[in-house]
């Protein structure tokens, strides 16, 4: 029979420094509970018999679920195991895109604990704008326009005679 021990309850008033060497093994650590119980559910996206319902990129996670109730069920265990390793989510961030046959759908907000997520017809991910559409699209204008912005603000202030 295993026995386990618990510590007094401590406050521990700031955490790994953003940078620290340590700081994405420890991140992996938590990221990887968030991983193991999405798969758990056997509700999230797969391809082949693979589950990819759960995109991880440094600290932006990407759910997907070819269904409504599917999403909200990962955001429910999202949330649950948050408050479990003491994070939380910035739900202003978060947002919800439907893609395929429905994508113009109306479709109630989607809960993270207490809070609502808005629905939204383009997401900006990791610098690339996805757009709600029939099938997966994405925007590259945002991406030319800043471009172009940045080599006129280069030419402007190049001395050429």
């Amino acid at each position: 029979m295993e026995r386990r021990y618990l510590s007094a309850v401590c406050s521990i008033g700031s955490g790994v420094r953003q940078g620290s060497c340590l700081s994405p093994a420890i991140f992996n650590v938590f990221m990887n509970v968030f991983i193991l119980e999405l798969r758990k559910l056997n509700c999230g996206f797969h391809v082949n018999g693979v589950f990819v319902g759960c995109l991880l990129y440094a600290d932006d996670i990407t759910l997907l679920s070819p269904s409504v109730r599917g999403l909200q069920m990962m955001l429910d265990t999202c949330h649950e195991i948050a408050c479990y390793v003491s994070l939380s989510f910035n739900v202003y961030k978060c947002r919800c895109m439907a893609i395929g046959k429905m994508y113009n759908a109306v479709i109630s907000p989607l809960r993270i604990g207490n809070s609502q997520t808005e629905w939204s017809n383009c997401i900006k991910y990791l610098g690339v704008y996805v757009v709600s559409c029939k099938h997966v699209k994405f925007d590259i204008n945002p991406v030319k326009r800043s471009f172009y912005a940045a080599c006129n603000s280069i030419f402007s202030h190049s001395h050429v005679k």
